[in-house]
Order: structure tokens, then C-alpha cells, then sequence
């Protein structure tokens, strides 16, 4: 289903600001955007659009575990970041679906820069195409599911302790 202008500005002020909470490892206002029932993946597989599960992942997480990853980045005690890698992600080429009265689903890509300040002191770059389901509550949006399908995904990795 078509989504109005208003919904489509709507949606791409929420993706904005999840971004930039992300980028700014502000991690309790990023997982305010997150609903009860969030799944977090990053396949092995670039393009991958199985079941998340199926197959090896970086990063499967279901709720629980994205509070328990938000808590231990909170501590400031996760080393492989301190301090917290400056970031910047762009995205563009929004493709938004209604898929019901209160849930959309969302494609972009996205390209995420990272400064390794703690450890390499190189500039990672993460291209990605991301998919996004929102769903509309009395209070505004929330994410139920962020998949980053990483162009590299199928190479060997660095670690990932970060939000992406």
C-alpha cells in the first residue's frame, strides 16, 4: 500500500533520529525507538532475505538481548569501545510500504562510517541495504525489526560492537 506525504516524512524523521542516536552512541534514546517485540539482524550473507535464524549471523538479537548489548555499551566498561567510535551514517533511496494500517516496512541503504578512535585509528566504512518494520503506537513509531544486509557481510569481519 501507497503512503501519504505526511507518513513518508514522518517515517524518514523517525529513521533520521534513530540514525543519528545510533551515531551519537546515545544507546538508552535508541532503544526508546524500540518495540516490545525487536529483532536486530545482520546476516552472514549480503542480500540474505531468509528467516533471521536460518543461517550464521554477526548479529541475531531478539529484545532481550538488545537491552542486555544497550546495558553493557552503557557501562562504559565494553573496551573495544572506549571511547565510543565516532560515527556518521548516511541514507538514502527510502522505499516504504504500508504493510497494514500501523506497520511499514522501510529499504535504504545506507553507508556508515566509523573512526576506529580506540583502537586502529583507521576509517571503517559499512555499506549496507537496510530493512526497517515500524509500527504505529498512540505514541508515535517504534522499530520491531532493523536488518543491516552489509555488502562485506560474506568477508572475514572485524568485531561489530557497536549499533548499526
Amino acid at each position: 500500500m501507497n503512503v501519504s506525504v505526511e507518513e513518508r516524512l514522518e517515517i524518514e524523521e523517525f529513521l533520521a533520529l534513530e540514525a543519528r542516536f545510533a551515531d551519537e552512541s546515545r544507546y538508552s534514546d535508541w532503544e526508546a525507538l524500540v518495540d516490545d517485540d525487536m529483532v536486530y539482524w545482520v546476516p552472514t550473507a549480503e542480500g540474505a532475505i531468509l528467516p533471521p535464524g536460518d543461517k550464521i549471523s554477526i548479529i541475531f538479537d531478539n529484545r532481550q538481548r538488545v537491552a542486555t548489548r544497550i546495558r553493557q555499551l552503557n557501562t562504559g566498561k565494553r573496551h573495544s569501545q572506549v571511547p565510543a567510535s565516532p560515527m556518521v551514517r548516511t541514507q538514502t533511496n527510502f522505499l516504504i510500504e504500508a504493510t497494514s494500517a500501523d506497520t511499514y516496512t522501510v529499504f535504504c541503504t545506507q553507508i556508515l562510517y566509523e573512526y576506529r578512535i580506540q583502537s586502529t585509528r583507521e576509517l571503517a566504512t559499512w555499506p549496507a541495504r537496510v530493512e526497517y518494520r515500524l509500527r504505529r503506537h498512540g505514541d508515535g513509531l517504534k522499530m520491531c525489526f532493523k536488518g543491516v544486509y552489509l555488502v562485506s557481510a560474506s568477508d572475514a569481519l572485524p568485531g561489530l560492537p557497536f549499533i548499526i
